[in-house]
């Protein structure tokens, strides 16, 4: 029934082309009431997150604006023995059950093959490969040539990490018309405060979302700068984040060149 790009996969991850939105995710998990993210708002619309009585994530809805229409994602996670082993994805909020849309892959306690589905098929995959810190490494992307009907790989990344926990730099690898190779295409550079991401409390919203440096990292991105091999101009983008007495983050303020937009947080308590 449903048919969702590699891109509009990207986009639940976010509201917006930011690391803000998911870097700021929060829980503590060594509390009696623990207090975890609930609702994402921004000009681009709403994501709402709902839990099961384990604290996992039961439901991610998602509320796209646009000029002409408004529609909602869902996505439902399913866990066995506490693992994630895949997700649901249906187009109303209501809905308990959807199209199987990922399926996780493991290599003991690593995550090593997602899966992404279309009418209930496998299209694409993601195989990672971790270091000897266990820090992903290169996330290798597969997808099946229609003509042989064989799967092939169609580019890949690599990740550079700090001695702190945090994504550095990403570089972006694909096949060039007229290339036999892989060649360098792109390459993305991160700094970082010294605020812990409280996105590490709930790891597996990674691999639900997106396996971004603003997803894996033990700190908050406060620049990114994305630059080409095909041109010298580098894109820089800014992050500030605002916290409540709590030292929750409430506010997520990005800004790129002429465009800017704020993230505003909400957060339940839980027990």
């Amino acid at each position: 029934m449903l048919n969702k790009s590699a891109t509009q996969r990207v986009s639940l991850a976010m509201l917006m082309a930011s690391a803000v939105v998911f870097s700021a995710f929060r829980s503590d998990r060594n509390s009696q009431q623990s207090t975890y993210l609930h609702k994402i708002s921004s000009p681009a619309g709403q994501t709402v997150l709902e839990y099961n009585a384990d604290k996992t994530i039961k439901k991610i809805v998602q509320f796209h604006k646009t000029e002409n229409a408004a529609y909602s994602d869902v996505q439902l996670p399913v866990y066995e023995n506490g693992r994630l082993v895949k997700s649901l994805f249906a187009d109303n909020e209501t809905a308990t059950t959807g199209d199987l849309y990922t399926s996780y892959d493991y290599a003991g306690d690593k995550v090593a093959k997602i899966s992404y589905y279309r009418d209930n098929a496998v299209y694409t995959y993601d195989s990672l490969v971790y270091n000897e810190a266990g820090k992903l490494a290169t996330r290798y992307q597969f997808g099946k040539n229609p003509a042989k009907g064989t799967w092939e790989n169609t580019g890949y990344q690599q990740f550079t990490w700090d001695g702190e926990g945090n994504v550095t730099q990403v570089d972006n690898f694909g096949k060039q018309p007229g290339y036999s190779k892989f060649l360098h295409t792109s390459a993305v550079g991160y700094t970082y405060d010294k605020q812990q991401n409280p996105q590490q409390q709930q790891p597996e919203l990674a691999n639900l979302m997106d396996l971004s440096a603003a997803n894996l990292s033990a700190h908050n991105i406060l620049t990114e700068n994305i630059s080409s091999v095909n041109s010298s101009r580098v894109v820089t983008s800014t992050y500030s984040y605002a916290y409540n007495g709590g030292k929750y983050p409430v506010r997520g303020t990005y800004t790129s060149g002429m465009d800017a937009a704020v993230v505003k947080l909400e957060w339940i308590k839980l027990q």
